[in-house]
């Protein structure tokens, strides 16, 4: 298994994080968690960085508000404060350090990258792009570029919505393929693009669809006869000659269809860093078995953040994947499991029935407010 993308993350002050000193991190990072424990607040620090990134920061803070992002507001937290650091021969890292401003805004006032290579330490002080980070601007060099780049190949799923006006139900531009959305909605314009040029990612796609839904045989991907900018998501019957579109497809089937796109496109396509926030949503115990056999297997090559509830998922991973995610005295808290701490243990149970027993915490009567 490669090194994974990031060591590790230290973040101050965001949300219901008050303070996380370099949180390690694995090829795989499952977090579990009771509901208002801070779980999603994880998930949500990277969408933070990729909004910071793209030089979108102030509409991020905007549409949140600023208060809202900083713990407890800006008096208990009149700065927040984050570290990523990265894996490699040479160790990187990016320091960023906001504060709250006018109306809204939140300010980038400290932004620092850092190599060390041979001993020797090179610190450079980033300047600010207008309102936005610096780590947002075209002209970027060196190790900040090479920082950006890795934040940019970053993607974080949310495939929650598959109602009857969700994206992922829609027709798709031909031509948005580039890498699949955040909301998969351009699902059936990247599923053509493996069909066409992956051909084995595709075929092993489509196995994998058809053990979860045995009546599917395969898509049926080409533009629109009347709009040739424009694909559906169609499909074949197993034993018929009738093609189907997205809305004959459960929500189960379409979610895991999209899940098998994320975690089964081929290396070169898929992102370094995946976030996928409860992709266990209305899948069979099957269909969960199979996800949890993708995500192993792609991460030999991207590093991989789930938060999930589901304790069938759990049993498809060691402890040592596992973050435990708790609020402690109003603050969320962060502990990796113990593999050998739980060694007795896992002889008589699996590790989501020793969950559902509350027996490593992340369940809500071990939550301490």
């Amino acid at each position: 298994m490669n090194a994974p993308e990031l060591d590790y993350i230290t973040v101050k002050g965001f949300k219901s994080i008050a303070s996380a000193e370099k949180l390690g991190l694995r090829p795989i990072n499952v977090i579990i968690g009771a509901n208002g424990s801070g779980k999603s607040n994880l998930v949500a620090l990277f969408r933070f960085l990729q909004h910071i990134r793209s030089g979108h920061l102030q509409d991020y803070a905007g549409k949140i508000g600023a208060d809202n992002l900083l713990h407890f507001g800006p008096k208990t937290t009149p700065r927040l404060s984050l570290e990523l650091g990265f894996t490699g021969v040479e160790r990187i890292s990016y320091a960023l350090e906001l504060e709250p401003g006018h109306a809204v805004e939140l300010l980038p006032v400290s932004e620092t990258v850092t190599h060390v290579t041979d001993g020797k330490t090179v610190k450079e002080q980033l300047v600010r792009n207008g309102r936005e980070a610096g780590i947002s601007g075209d002209g970027l060099q060196g190790t900040a570029k090479w920082i950006a780049g890795r934040i940019q190949l970053w993607r974080l799923y949310h495939l929650h919505d598959t109602g009857d006006t969700s994206p992922l139900r829609r027709a798709a531009d031909l031509e948005d393929n580039r890498s699949l959305r955040a909301d998969a909605g351009n699902l059936p314009a990247f599923l053509y693009l493996l069909q066409q040029r992956h051909p084995v990612s595709y075929s092993l796609l489509r196995r994998t669809v058809q053990l979860v839904a045995p009546f599917f045989d395969d898509f049926i991907l080409r533009p629109s006869e009347l709009n040739p900018d424009r694909i559906k998501l169609e499909w074949r019957h197993r034993e018929s000659d009738a093609y189907f579109d997205a809305w004959a497809l459960s929500d189960g089937t379409l979610r895991f269809i999209a899940l098998a796109a994320i975690f089964m496109q081929p290396v070169e396509l898929r992102p370094r860093l995946i976030v996928v926030d409860e992709p266990e949503l209305g899948l069979h115990p099957l269909a969960i078995n199979l996800l949890g056999s993708m995500i192993r297997m792609a991460a030999v090559d991207s590093q991989i953040v789930l938060a999930t509830q589901s304790s069938h998922l759990l049993d498809e991973f060691t402890p040592e994947d596992v973050l435990v995610v708790e609020r402690s005295r109003h603050t969320t808290t962060f502990q990796r499991l113990d593999g050998v701490r739980l060694e007795s243990w896992l002889e008589d149970y699996s590790l989501g029935e020793l969950w559902e027993k509350n027996e490593f915490g992340g369940r809500p009567g071990s939550c301490r407010d």
